[in-house]
């Protein structure tokens, strides 16, 4: 998601994360000529002509459609893989709702998998076409299966994912940072930057106030979310919108703590020399899943099976993560890594998901969205 996406996915209100994961919307389109790389699939006895010819069309968010995975299976199969890309998670929902091009695969966060499923926009997987699944990553896969399985049959299947955690300069900052009430600090007053998000800042601060379900709230608790970010105002420097403009903010010391679109935004940052460190605080973070889905009305969901097992493979895992930075689903593919882009990914780290709640589905769109602009227009 995408950390970019995963928080513009969140602006539309889930969404995430980035890191998020998306662009702009241009299409490519893959040939399949080149090298093949050591990911190739392997025959495994395969009929591989019964595929060749044919194309998949994928809508996805940037980076998960890259050539040095893609391109092989193209070979393999002598199939096309033909991508479209989304800039934010509404712009998908445009593109796959319309039906001017019917995907065979689309990649969404797991939190949207219930709006898809509602308009009858995707169909079930079959989970014993892939072979790949008892690889995942145990805890994560159970935390995604909540929001993804509907009447006992698996919608979506996890590609990657991404925290939203805290950033600190600990140059500035000296004393330890545990709770997300620091950006309500009047000591950081004026050097505290935080999302333009309606859909992540209603669920940070309602895991602040405690509230059991972020993306479940009563209207009581709006109002005392809204009440809590009203207080919080004075204190920001500003609302930042993008990946690169949260970066720079804490790249030119403007700020000093903030709510970050994801940990490939601090570890970018530390690349620079910046001594920005990620905080989980004690209250927990959202998390996003970005999931792979077949759409409903795909032209050989047969293949697009042999895709997805394949994208979810710990070689391809392995290469998404040293590319993106994203956290891999596949467990196996941490033996693939170095020891610091495991850290950086967090798969070094199994119990790195156990204070972490799902980016979801919210109780609704247009209330939080009404709440974020009481609060960006309050003076």
């Amino acid at each position: 998601m995408r950390l970019k996406n995963v928080l513009i996915l969140l602006m539309s209100i889930v969404i995430l994360v980035g890191l998020s994961g998306c662009g702009g919307n241009a299409s490519s389109e893959n040939t399949g000529a080149g090298k093949a790389s050591p990911t190739a699939p392997s025959n495994g006895g395969e009929d591989l002509a019964k595929f060749k010819g044919e194309t998949i069309n994928v809508l996805s968010w940037e980076g998960y459609q890259e050539d040095e995975w893609v391109k092989p299976f193209e070979q393999k199969y002598g199939v096309t893989v033909k991508v479209t890309y989304a800039g934010s998670v509404d712009e998908m929902f445009a593109k796959a709702a319309s039906g001017s091009v019917k995907y065979d695969l689309i990649f969404m966060d797991g939190g949207s998998v219930n709006r898809y499923h509602k308009m009858n926009l995707i169909q079930p997987i079959d989970l014993t076409k892939l072979t790949n699944t008892k690889q995942l990553i145990e805890n994560m896969k159970s935390l995604n299966d909540k929001h993804v399985v509907k009447d006992g049959e698996t919608y979506a299947v996890p590609f990657a994912w991404g925290s939203l955690p805290m950033m600190v300069n600990t140059d500035k900052i000296k004393e330890p940072i545990d709770s997300w009430n620091a950006l309500w600090d009047s000591k950081y007053n004026g050097k505290i930057v935080t999302l333009d998000d309606a859909a992540n800042q209603t669920a940070m601060t309602a895991l602040l106030l405690g509230f059991e379900d972020p993306y479940n709230l009563t209207d009581e608790q709006l109002d005392q979310v809204k009440k809590k970010l009203l207080e919080q105002k004075p204190l920001v420097r500003t609302y930042y919108s993008g990946f690169e403009d949260g970066k720079n903010l804490m790249a030119s010391d403007e700020g000093w703590i903030g709510f970050s679109m994801g940990p490939t935004m601090i570890t970018d940052l530390q690349k620079e020399g910046k001594n920005i460190v990620e905080v989980i605080p004690k209250e927990g973070a959202l998390v996003w899943i970005d999931n792979a889905v077949i759409g409903k009305d795909a032209k050989d969901p047969e293949l697009v099976h042999v895709y997805i097992d394949y994208l979810i493979s710990s070689e391809v895992q392995a290469q998404l993560i040293k590319k993106t930075s994203y956290g891999g689903v596949n467990a196996d593919s941490a033996s693939m890594l170095t020891a610091e882009e495991k850290k950086v990914s967090h798969m070094d780290d199994p119990n790195y998901f156990n204070n972490l709640v799902y980016v979801a589905f919210p109780e609704s769109f247009e209330k939080r969205v009404k709440l974020w602009n009481e609060i960006k227009a309050a003076q």
